[in-house]
């Protein structure tokens, strides 16, 4: 019987909208293709209906072509994306066969990972998908063999950490989406944190299989 790649990740998601919209400006996709993990996070520039349509639009071409790799789809969703508010916007492929992460990111889309006793910072370029975006730079992370990763909209301060005081330890994906949420929302902005982590090292959250925005 075949491995099933999916039984190797969990991922976890909290969000929530500014508090006077009753709409998210902030989404999130996962989309499992041949073996690979993808994940999105975008972030519609402000807040409220126009915030949420620019982030329903990249959703919408992300769901239609689950293949493209995080920098042709950064690509895809800039042209599908003209003529609306914009978007910031980070995308990452997980391959946890061959323990492989490639990320590439436009806007103030944060991600962090953490392994080895350590977390990483992944780098994220200026623009606006759908507008200004310079030459897209993915780049490689080679994954160990328990991992966490976090994805967060500028909802969440830059100085989310998931070993902070008040963190849970060792807590599935979606309790530590919570958390972090709960820690470092912003209370002026939608807010929306994605975690995924290896299987094995935690109780499995809810595996997201398919696209879904917030």
């Amino acid at each position: 019987m075949a491995e099933n790649p999916e039984d190797h990740i969990v991922i976890g998601v909290a969000s929530r909208p500014h508090p006077a919209e009753t709409v998210n400006g902030d989404a999130y996709a996962v989309h499992w293709w041949n073996g690979l993990c993808r994940i999105a996070v975008i972030d519609g520039l402000g807040h409220g209906k126009d915030a949420a349509a620019a982030s329903a639009r990249a959703v919408e071409v992300l769901a239609a072509h689950p293949e493209l790799d995080p920098a042709e789809a950064l690509r895809r969703c800039h042209a599908a994306l003209a003529g609306t508010r914009g978007a910031a916007m980070s995308v990452a492929r997980i391959d946890a066969a061959r323990h492989e992460l490639v990320y590439a990111g436009i806007g103030n889309v944060e991600a962090r990972i953490w392994q080895r006793g350590k977390h990483e910072r992944l780098i994220v370029y200026r623009g606006i998908i759908g507008s200004a975006m310079r030459t897209v730079r993915p780049f490689t992370v080679q994954l160990a063999d328990t991992w966490t990763f976090l994805m967060h909209s500028d909802g969440i301060s830059t100085r989310a950490d998931l070993q902070a005081p008040g963190i849970p330890p060792a807590a599935d994906p979606t309790t530590l989406a919570e958390a972090v949420l709960q820690a470092f929302g912003r209370q002026h902005d939608d807010a929306m944190a994605v975690v995924a982590m290896s299987n094995g090292t935690v109780a499995a959250g809810p595996a997201h299989d398919a696209t879904t925005a917030i």
